[in-house]
């Protein structure tokens, strides 16, 4: 195995899930475990839901629950991203629950489904704001009183998202819930009932709660952030993904050398540079050269020069390490953390994008 690792702490990934359950008032969780489980490992992850009786996990595209499925997993598996006609067979041939926005695509996955004698359940995903995906909030009810001549399919959830779950403003998201709770009663005095009424991400469990939704897709906040740390911090989330290096050989430079590529470091002072195997190839971007800190035995240092796809340079300041010293760029380490939302906040952007950035090549070692 490699020096550098992604270690993924399961009890912390339950323990998010709980907080988010209690949270919740009673709707239930569903941990979406897209884009690789946000970079942690969707086949893990997901075993370690299914430990605690997790029903339904959630995932963006067709592809990622075959691969759940051919892992062994027989649960539930919502794809959120409404389907194509493309991967229609994927949703009969592995049992997927689908997201629906296009009546025609719609009509083909219940072909197909007629065809092997079953039915796809299936959530109407309705636009209330975000114009992104779903179906337009006025055209819902004449969308599903369509879907009745569908036997190829089972209505069983009704969906938004929404825009702006996570800002104090709430104007936006209040005008969303508004459109979604007009579809609600729409669809509920035209006698249409739904199994799971969702519109709630991780920042809308936080921010917002109405006792009609009995699920909420939880992502960002299962690996233990958020948009904002103060989120966190009222969460009580905890990270999940720590990443962690050695010290693979040391430089002894002087005045005027040049340290890395492009000549974007020339030392001020002797020192000592450490190279550790981290690099933009394994998911540490290059914007981060010389603006990022890692900690070796609890204290800062600083990253030098450009980052390599392979390496990157570390000022040790003359400080007397050895080959094998365990460098952490990600978590905890004697008494001081590196978050993602500090790597997020030095890159213009959020901590989602720092996780599921963690290439496949970096190997995950799950604990509890």
């Amino acid at each position: 195995m490699r020096s550098t690792t992604a270690e993924i702490n399961l009890a912390n990934l339950i323990h998010n899930y709980n907080q988010m359950k209690n949270t919740a008032q009673g709707s239930e969780i569903m941990p979406v475990i897209k884009a690789d489980a946000y970079g942690h490992g969707s086949l893990e992850v997901s075993r370690a839901f299914r430990k605690i009786g997790v029903n339904l996990l959630g995932v963006a595209f067709a592809d990622e629950a075959v691969r759940l499925r051919q892992s062994g997993d027989t649960g539930e598996i919502f794809v959120l991203i409404p389907n194509t006609e493309h991967d229609i067979d994927l949703y009969c041939a592995y049992n997927l629950q689908a997201s629906a926005e296009d009546f025609e695509v719609l009509k083909l996955l219940s072909f197909e489904a007629v065809k092997r004698n079953m039915k796809v359940k299936t959530h109407l995903f309705i636009n209330t704001g975000m114009n992104r995906d779903g179906i337009d909030a006025d055209n819902a009810l004449e969308f599903r009183k369509k879907c009745e001549g569908l036997s190829g399919v089972e209505i069983i959830g009704i969906m938004t998202h929404l825009a702006s779950s996570e800002l104090e403003d709430r104007t936006f998201a209040n005008i969303q819930l508004d459109r979604f709770n007009k579809v609600l009663n729409q669809m509920s005095a035209n006698g249409f009932s739904f199994k799971y009424v969702h519109a709630f991400n991780s920042g809308g469990v936080l921010n917002f709660y109405n006792e009609s939704y009995n699920i909420a897709r939880c992502g960002i906040s299962m690996y233990g952030y958020m948009d904002y740390p103060s989120m966190s911090a009222k969460l009580g989330l905890k990270p999940v993904m720590t990443i962690k290096s050695k010290i693979i050989n040391i430089n002894k430079i002087d005045v005027g050398d040049n340290v890395g590529y492009s000549l974007k470091y020339i030392s001020d002072n002797k020192r000592s540079v450490a190279v550790v195997p981290f690099g933009y190839g394994d998911g540490y971007h290059r914007i981060l050269s010389g603006r990022a800190e890692c900690l070796i035995r609890g204290k800062r240092y600083r990253i030098i020069g450009t980052i390599c796809m392979d390496q990157c340079l570390i000022d040790i300041d003359n400080e007397n390490f050895e080959i094998g010293e365990e460098v952490v760029f990600l978590g905890e380490q004697g008494g001081d953390t590196i978050t993602a939302y500090e790597l997020s906040e030095v890159m213009g952007t959020i901590p989602y994008e720092i996780t599921t950035a963690i290439k496949e090549r970096v190997p995950r070692v799950y604990h509890y």
